[in-house]
């Protein structure tokens, strides 16, 4: 697997010339396709509405940070939330303090955390075989469809994974004999800040997967190295002052946090029940098109797996299998499933997928790019022809919104899957692979712009925060829409539901910002105070009957309302 940049000089001067370009060109592609990764990931985040209700959760909960000037404890409408650490929450507030309030500086560190584990696929794929592979895996994982979403929304996933993913590098680095005590130390600081992002997942994932490693390697005592007593103090420094002052402020944490989110959301879930083959489809379609290519390669495959079948796979690529394979083993017995649990298998996969396409390359081994070119174009015309007869099929008022988007993507794929064929024509597999990872690039920037249609609530609550005062009541009736709390930035009573502040709600006395059932509504609709009720309008139907005065309608967005009880 040598590229022309490793094979031994020539000393016919053309070929001397030829060495000295090639190397000119990769640094010159190295820093168009950087620019270009950090454009897409950075450029379009502040261009639309947080999307309910993830989105707006995770930039509330920052906000009212800075409301109530408790970097602690974590509120979600003013309740205690403890769902999750508060590393993004303490980054997100601190955005806000310096840029503002809005979505691009809420929506910047998943972005950023998403570059860091591109960069990490660079630094691995080099230190594992070569430059050429570094840059090919880092240019894979940003166009792999499932990370680029990932990276631009406001959810703990894109963090966690970067975070892992320097974590696990660096004891690769450690271990390849590099620098050992700083990349083991580096190791620790980085886990320690994966705990104060997701919890103790980040702790016994990236461990379980070292062991895992060393035990096939037969290598264990390389943990002596490992058990590192500074990076275990380190660790320690990090991730536990946080725990200990929340737990003392907060009795109750432990057991919320501990035992409901973490032993009983693996073993005795109450949600995201999903079968055990739920992650498949999501890995595979997360990494198309590049998924394409490698089942369009039997052969490759069938290589691959007698040699892991085996035990002759390199250390490296064993290290990227192992990786990977925890992290979906892990969640896949998990009781409790969310596809974006998978997030952290990405990076490796991405290294194993440059090694693949080296191979391709270096065989000259045509017929593989040429399949999966045509996979990409049938992709793109798919793509094409759907958004065509989408709006003659479907009566959906959204069809039409996303549309454009849906026929610009797979027109970028089918110019660039021709592009690639055309370079594949010419015997330039080098030039086809760009093109290639480039076109699916642009693919992601102009596909991502479809999420105009997500479910979002910024009109209503930016109109409530125009119109009410601080003494006026804002309620949501039957459901906490949490957009409408971010984009308000007003405490929201709920009516008939508490949702996920139902833990929040029982400590301390909230009870006037929780009604249960119709009356407290009809009652304090009837009172002095003006009122902003955010309601389904099937359900305003029913209920406006019992209000007096009559409701009048401010704000209107999907199949919500907001109504006052005053002129």
């Amino acid at each position: 697997m040598m590229s022309g940049l490793d094979r031994p000089a020539s000393t016919d001067p053309g070929a001397l010339e030829g060495a000295t370009a090639r190397p000119r060109m990769l640094c010159a592609w190295v820093l168009v396709s950087a620019l270009a990764i950090v454009v897409i990931y950075l450029g379009t985040i502040g261009s639309y509405p947080f999307a309910d209700p993830d989105e707006p959760r995770y930039a509330e909960i920052p906000r009212e940070m800075l409301e109530l000037g408790d970097w602690i404890t974590p509120h979600l409408n003013y309740v205690k939330y403890f769902e999750k650490p508060p590393l993004v929450y303490w980054l997100t507030a601190l955005s806000f303090k310096v840029f503002g309030i809005h979505e691009w500086t809420a929506r910047v560190w998943p972005a950023v955390f998403g570059l860091v584990g591109i960069v990490m696929a660079f630094v691995l794929g080099r230190a594992m075989f070569d430059v050429w592979t570094g840059c090919a895996a880092a240019a894979l994982l940003a166009a792999a469809p499932f990370y680029f979403g990932l990276s631009q929304i406001v959810i703990l996933d894109a963090p966690v994974s970067g975070l892992i993913t320097v974590m696990l590098g660096c004891v690769w680095l450690a271990y390849s004999g590099e620098h050992r005590r700083l990349f083991t130390v580096l190791a620790y600081a980085a886990m320690g800040l994966a705990v104060l992002t997701k919890g103790p997942m980040a702790l016994l994932l990236p461990g379980a997967i070292v062991v895992v490693f060393l035990v096939l390697q037969r290598n264990l005592g390389a943990l002596r190295w490992l058990c590192s007593p500074l990076g275990m103090l380190v660790l320690v420094a990090i991730a536990l002052p946080w725990f200990l002052v929340v737990s003392v402020r907060n009795p109750e944490f432990v057991s919320f946090f501990i035992v409901k989110q973490h032993f009983d959301r693996f073993f005795r879930p109450d949600e995201h029940q999903q079968p055990l083959w739920f992650f498949v489809p999501i890995v595979l379609g997360g990494w198309l098109p590049w998924s394409a290519f490698v089942f369009l390669a039997p052969r490759a495959i069938a290589r691959f797996l007698r040699q892991a079948m085996r035990l002759r796979l390199p250390p490296a690529v064993l290290y990227c299998v192992i990786w990977s394979a925890v992290i979906f083993g892990f969640f896949s017995l998990s009781g409790s499933k969310l596809g974006t649990y998978v997030l952290p298998m990405f990076c490796p996969m991405a290294i194993l997928l440059a090694c693949f396409f080296r191979s391709v390359i270096d065989r000259n081994d045509t017929p593989v790019l040429v399949r999966g070119c045509i996979a990409v174009l049938v992709l793109g015309v798919s793509a094409v022809v759907a958004a065509a007869v989408a709006p003659f099929v479907v009566s959906d008022a959204q069809v039409g919104q996303v549309v454009p988007s849906i026929f610009a993507a797979g027109a970028v794929l089918v110019l660039t899957a021709t592009g690639a064929l055309v370079a594949i024509r010419r015997r330039n597999l080098q030039v086809a692979f760009a093109t290639l990872l480039m076109g699916v690039l642009a693919f992601q920037g102009v596909a991502f712009t479809a999420r105009r249609v997500a479910t979002q609530y910024r009109t209503l609550g930016m109109t409530i925060r125009r119109l009410a005062q601080p003494q006026d009541q804002v309620v949501s009736y039957r459901q906490y829409v949490i957009g409408v709390n971010f984009y308000a930035q007003h405490r929201v009573i709920l009516t008939g539901g508490r949702g996920e502040l139902s833990f929040g709600s029982l400590q301390g006395d909230h009870h006037e910002f929780f009604w249960d059932g119709d009356d407290p509504l009809v009652q304090a609709w009837s009172a002095p105070r003006h009122m902003f009720l955010v309601i389904n309008r099937a359900d305003l139907e029913v209920l406006k009957g019992r209000l007096r005065p009559a409701p009048r309608e401010v704000a209107a967005q999907n199949k919500k309302v907001v109504v006052v009880n005053f002129d």
